[in-house]
């Protein structure tokens, strides 16, 4: 059973092994979706530009619907996985971002996500494992197939993070699904809002070019167990009346039908309810 935990409470071989296991699936392992384009890190970009309609759009969308938390879910334990496989060590877990940025709350450092980008280089990242000057992380995704090919990111110039408050007035909102207040439209939009602030790739349909993204969705899952702790008489999921059952059996979509699958497993929103299903929990 895989362990998740803040990335605060890692250790500093902790980190190093996640950003090594980052290193080697971005170098050295080859791409399912575009071999010779781009690596298996990459294929996890592709598909997320893919859900947000661009590239090979996706169909359903899982953004914007009831579908966004299970969707996530899967792209996410799949990246875990994906890095447990590249680095052959099984103790890798993906560590969440609490949206703070308070003392050892902060994941920009040198020695993990890196630093803001450099305003006199187009917001590029300098500092950190992910800087342009390392060679060991390029852009090979974009939205529209050019741009640089270093990470970007522009802190803080989207607005602000969401506070312990936002957060904890969003986990009394019941059901999952009721436009615009329920759980999980409250929740997509204080996502929303992370991306913007991060700003750089983050704010783009290819935003797991940063790999924060990875911490800040992982959050989200967290954010997800907590609701269901918080209201433990409603439905994990909820959709619009009427489609519950055939919504539930339905199957999550990650490529089209026309272009190679990203891995040979296949889920159905109902398998990915439960965490424990999937082999992982939280360090509560």
């Amino acid at each position: 059973m895989d362990i998740r935990r803040n990335h605060r409470d890692l250790t500093r071989q902790q980190k190093q092994a996640f950003i090594s296991a980052i290193y080697r699936l971005k170098n050295d392992v080859p791409s399912i979706l575009r071999p010779g384009l781009q690596s298996r890190y990459d294929d996890f970009v592709q598909i997320h530009k893919n859900s947000m309609g661009l590239g090979s759009p996706l169909n359903p969308n899982p953004h914007r619907s009831p579908l966004f938390f299970p969707w996530h879910r899967i792209l996410i334990r799949q990246f875990e996985r994906a890095l447990q496989a590249a680095s052959r060590d099984s103790s890798i877990t993906l560590p969440y971002w609490n949206w703070s940025m308070s003392g050892a709350n902060d994941p920009f450092t040198d020695d993990f996500m890196g630093r803001d980008g450099d305003p006199l280089q187009n917001q590029r990242v300098t500092f950190g494992p992910f800087a342009f000057e390392s060679r060991l992380f390029t852009v090979n995704v974009l939205d529209n197939d050019q741009g640089d090919s270093g990470l970007l990111r522009n802190l803080g110039g989207g607005g602000a993070l969401p506070s312990t408050e936002d957060i904890e007035a969003a986990l009394d909102r019941t059901p999952y699904w009721s436009v615009p207040d329920g759980w999980e439209n409250i929740a997509e939009t204080m996502h929303n809002g992370v991306h913007a602030w991060v700003g750089g790739n983050m704010g783009t349909a290819s935003s797991p070019n940063d790999p924060v993204f990875f911490l800040h969705h992982c959050h989200l899952d967290y954010l997800w167990e907590r609701w269901k702790r918080a209201n433990p008489l409603e439905p994990s999921i909820s959709f619009e009346p009427d489609t519950a059952e055939q919504m539930l059996a339905s199957r999550l979509i990650f490529h089209p039908d026309n272009e190679p699958a990203p891995w040979t497993d296949n889920w159905t929103v109902r398998e990915a309810l439960d965490p424990l299903r999937l082999d992982y929990t939280y360090a509560w």
